[in-house]
């Protein structure tokens, strides 16, 4: 009777010892079931909200083409002119723009190419070219009719900005028209001129 309650009792514990073994497997398999979250869905997801936190990137153009009919303001006129004399003065320290054969628009240009302009052109090419006499040739060239000048305005939306370029167009002998250009390149930000820049080519 001994012998039987002591197999009971060694049957007793074996049992309860695999059942415990058997409810860790169990345990342990059901751990590694449970997939991890996917490293680089997370990461992705992170960057998302980011995104959606961030406010509008600073580089946003919000300006149109349309803008460049703000420089009929008067002081806004005044700006740009004022930022072109500064830079002239920096480009020609000895006062020499005389003996160039480029040629800086004029207010009197400006104002006649702002009310030549058409506004259906403007916005629908992002650009406007019209062409003039200046009868502006450098010393010792000619300015005939047929040299016909240009001034044009193109709009980048990138970066938000302008490039107006002033050709001026001359006679050389025998008869042949050839054209110096200045570009000027800025933004138009809080009825301001910002960004100026200004290049000669020819």
């Amino acid at each position: 009777m001994k012998n039987i309650i002591y197999i009971l009792t060694v049957l007793t514990f074996f049992g309860c010892d695999n059942a415990e073994k058997k409810e860790n497997t169990a345990t342990s398999v059901r751990m590694e079931l449970v997939p991890e979250p996917d490293k680089d869905l997370r990461e992705e997801y992170e960057k998302s909200i980011e995104k959606d936190l961030d406010p509008i990137s600073s580089t946003t153009c919000l300006g149109k083409i349309e803008d460049f009919l703000n420089l009929k303001d008067k002081e806004l006129q005044e700006d740009f002119f004022s930022k072109l004399d500064s830079i002239r003065k920096v480009q020609y320290l000895n006062n020499d723009q005389d003996t160039s054969i480029m040629v800086d628009l004029t207010p009197e240009y400006l104002i006649e190419f702002l009310a030549d302009i058409s506004l259906d052109s403007l916005t629908a090419n992002k650009q406007f070219e019209k062409e003039y006499h200046f009868n502006i040739a450098p010393k010792e060239y000619t300015d005939p009719q047929i040299c016909k000048d240009k001034i044009a305005v193109r709009f980048d939306a990138e970066n938000c900005s302008f490039r107006l370029k002033i050709y001026n167009t001359f006679l050389v002998e025998p008869d042949w028209c050839t054209e110096s250009m200045v570009v000027y390149g800025f933004k138009i930000k809080n009825d301001k001129i910002v960004d100026f820049w200004r290049q000669e080519v020819g």
